[in-house]
């Protein structure tokens, strides 16, 4: 891995814009297949659409009702493979999906729906589906709400614990595979040929202020909610003005308030989740059109209140209050333009939207599970169009740093951190964490808290993350601003303290590695500030 930033003209067989998990994707995809990719992103990787989700690997049981099997059939495929391929952030999570005599969904219907999510299901080495009594249910959650119960559905799905390491992981497996790829690059224009045909990009440099050219034979566009943007940028009218529909879902951190996923059927026949994730209860989302400012976006009163309110319907406890939200974020779905149809009904199916001879490709509709499904359907397609790459190879090698061949029996027997605690020195929590975040690659940050001044400190006093991870995010990882260790690197900025006691700290850590001035400083923080503000922006709106 180079962390030697040399942004320069170049002709590529293809470039990508945008570093969210289709771009990432995509960009390891294209490598393995043996093309030169270049990938661009303008500010940091999985900083947009990638770090707002659910952070659920799953099929989509309510897919079923809107009768797109094949989706479900997909996203449970690439479900068991993402199990293979990065079990350390690829967790199995029980569900229980309540039934009250109110409900719209039946039991009967309930235990149809999951009979044939089961079905599709690759594989049977797994625990299977129930349909549990209400006693039976409130022994499993006993804060559920006992009253009008009829019974619960109960079934696996998967946490994704890190979605930001997952796509980071990609993105290095790209390089890796000789991709160059560069953040806080936004792309300036889409040049063409003599012809008017697409020949490449022109990309400043954020870090040295310099435009390059990036020549072409292929650009994807991934840009996620920008996609229609950068196809205005381009002068791409093949498929009219829009290709997406845009809509917004927010997320609140309660409490811990069960130890299972609770999938509840609201009043307006949406689906809300209420996730055990890290010492939170994860509540969402909503699903409105959106048409407003994509890089100012913030939970408003209402959406938490909207979710809050269904959230007691099912779950009557105290602390399911406004002042109990730890904090909010907001995302916004690049979804395929589909006319007439209302927001939760639009499919997540991913498109590739080829225009221009199949010289411009946009990505829309992309869920987060099936992202190494759609990456090789588009290099598929890539390959065809230059005549020339290998088949893709994404679902046989590992996204733990290592890029070996994922087999059955490295699976989670390596979980076990076990052997490593006493000869490391450091606290069991600490351990866990770094498999966590980077799998069989963990002793690598062992090995550099060995190395560096005062690595086995922690970075935080409230998280368990080392000063020898912030060597890592910047030395290997690209990291260049305060925002992408907290946030994008490390669990720092997502926990409780969402880093407001060690930001400080960090940053003056950041300042001596990277070069910064007291004013570079400075402008770090208050950014830092700025987007936590947002998180709690909530409160007072």
């Amino acid at each position: 891995m180079t962390s030697a930033r040399a942004l320069v003209d170049g002709d590529y067989d293809v470039v990508i814009i945008g570093g969210g998990m289709a771009g990432a994707g995509c960009a390891r995809d294209l490598a393995l297949r043996g093309l030169s990719v270049a990938l661009v992103e303008k500010g940091d990787f999985a900083s947009g659409t990638t770090a707002y989700s659910s952070k659920l690997i799953h099929g989509g049981l309510r897919y079923l009702e809107l009768f797109d099997v094949g989706l479900v059939r997909e996203s449970l495929r690439e479900r068991e493979t993402l199990r293979r391929l990065a079990p350390h952030l690829v967790r199995p999570l029980p569900f229980l999906v309540p039934i009250y005599r109110e409900s719209a969904r039946s039991l009967v219907k309930v235990r149809m729906g999951l009979a044939l999510y089961d079905w599709l299901t690759p594989g049977r080495n797994r625990e299977r589906y129930r349909v549990l009594r209400p006693v039976d249910t409130l022994t499993l959650e006993p804060g559920i709400r006992a009253q009008d119960l009829r019974g619960a559905g109960y079934y696996f799905d998967d946490l994704l614990v890190v979605p930001e390491r997952l796509c980071l992981e990609n993105v290095l497996s790209a390089c890796r595979h000789g991709a160059r790829v560069f953040n806080y690059a936004p792309v300036e224009a889409i040049l063409r040929d003599r012809r008017g045909a697409v020949a490449g990009v022109r990309v400043r440099d954020l870090l040295t202020d310099r435009s390059v050219r990036l020549g072409t034979r292929i650009v994807v566009n991934a840009t996620g909610p920008w996609a229609d943007e950068l196809r205005a940028l381009g002068g791409v009218t093949e498929r009219g003005r829009r290709v997406l529909r845009r809509t917004k879902g927010i997320h609140c951190l309660l409490p811990r308030l069960t130890d299972r996923a609770i999938y509840h059927s609201t009043g307006d026949e949406r689906m809300i989740f209420v996730i055990p994730w890290r010492e939170f209860s994860l509540v969402g989302t909503t699903d409105s059109d959106f048409e407003g400012d994509l890089d100012r976006l913030h939970a408003t009163r209402e959406e938490v209140s909207y979710l809050l309110d269904e959230v007691r319907k099912v779950l009557p406890d105290p602390r399911v209050t406004l002042e109990q939200v730890v904090y909010t974020y907001a995302g916004v779905r690049p979804l395929s333009f589909e006319e007439g149809k209302r927001e939760s009904d639009v499919s997540r199916a991913h498109k590739v939207v080829p225009e221009e001879d199949g010289r411009f490709l946009s990505i829309t509709g992309t869920k987060l599970t099936c992202f190494r499904s759609l990456a090789a359907v588009l290099g598929d397609q890539v390959v065809r169009t230059l005549g020339r790459g290998a088949p893709g190879g994404t679902d046989r090698l590992t996204l733990d740093g290592l890029d070996e061949e994922a087999g059955r029996v490295e699976a989670r027997t390596w979980l076990d951190v076990g052997p490593e605690l006493a000869a490391s020195g450091l606290a069991r929590e600490t351990l866990e964490t770094l498999v966590t975040l980077y799998g069989r690659a963990y002793p690598r940050v062992i090995d550099l808290a060995g190395k560096v001044p005062a690595g086995a400190e922690r970075l935080c006093p409230s998280n368990p993350d080392l000063v020898a991870e912030l060597y890592l995010a910047v030395q290997e990882e690209m990291a260049v601003s305060l925002q992408d260790v907290l946030l994008r690197r490390t669990g720092i900025g997502t926990s409780r303290c969402q880093g407001l006691d060690c930001a400080g700290a960090i940053g003056q850590r950041m300042a001596q590695l990277l070069g910064w001035t007291p004013r570079r400083l400075e402008a770090e923080l208050e950014a830092y500030r700025a987007y936590v503000a947002r998180s709690q922006r909530f409160r007072t709106t």
